[in-house]
């Protein structure tokens, strides 16, 4: 982990890993922290595949990390949420077809936060460079506090954190069709209409919404903060975070 914070080519870190059900260990935390608050860079932490908070959890749940629970973009019932960590910074597709590792032929469909983590880092590796890219920053890395630095720009990591919260969205409740064969995804229930974020933290965050992050950023398209019951609820399980961990 302290190799890849300082490693002048790593823009994002992400990690997966922790006893299951979130139980506390202190110490795996401090070069997250040190990658973020102290080289620039982001940290997109695994929560856990129980209800578990994220709170406590040492990947997702310290406040300079973004901890991603799981949801399931296209499964046989639409749009739906899964019982994995209860109170993440935001939800990402959590299911992959993988080739079968109990055979040589044929794929099998898995799940688990450890596939919606790298899914997201692979957004905000998509908005950095699109931003680079305007810009003309040519290097990578955190640098001069920054992840996007050239003479017409200085975007954060705090920057992109919060314009992904802003974008990210919450699915509507008829996305989720309650009379279709289930399949595999037997925790699978739908986005509740009424607090919405008490499910999916900020929302989903998706290769939809990297156009309006990119917008936000370089200033042709502000987004503006969620409702003010969202902003609200998401600041107090970053205040019990910052207190948890400080």
């Amino acid at each position: 982990m302290r190799r890849a914070a300082e490693h002048p080519m790593v823009d994002i870190i992400t990690t997966s890993f922790g006893p299951i059900g979130s139980i506390p260990v202190p110490g795996i935390e401090d070069d997250t922290e040190y990658a973020v608050n102290e080289m620039g860079k982001l940290h997109t932490g695994a929560c856990d595949n129980t209800g578990s908070t994220c709170v406590q959890d040492a990947t997702g749940g310290p406040p300079w990390s973004i901890g991603i629970a799981g949801f399931q973009e296209d499964g046989d019932r639409g749009k739906v949420m899964h019982c994995s960590g209860t109170a993440p910074d935001i939800v990402a597709d959590w299911t992959q077809n993988l080739p079968d590792h109990d055979s040589i032929e044929g794929y099998h469909d898995t799940s688990g936060t450890s596939f919606a983590t790298p899914r997201t880092a692979g957004v905000l590796s998509l908005i950095i460079q699109e931003l680079r890219e305007q810009y003309g920053d040519e290097s990578s890395g955190g640098r001069n506090g920054s992840l996007i630095y050239s003479e017409n720009a200085s975007i954060t990591n705090y920057d992109i954190r919060r314009s992904m919260e802003k974008a990210s969205y919450f699915p509507d409740a008829t996305e989720y069709d309650p009379g279709a064969n289930e399949g595999a995804c037997q925790t699978g229930v739908p986005v509740s209409p009424v607090a919405p974020y008490t499910q999916t933290g900020w929302g989903v965050v998706d290769p939809t919404i990297s156009m309006m992050i990119i917008e936000d950023l370089n200033g042709s398209s502000p987004l503006t903060d969620k409702d003010f019951d969202c902003e609200t609820y998401m600041d107090s399980i970053m205040a019990a975070r910052i207190a948890y961990w400080s």
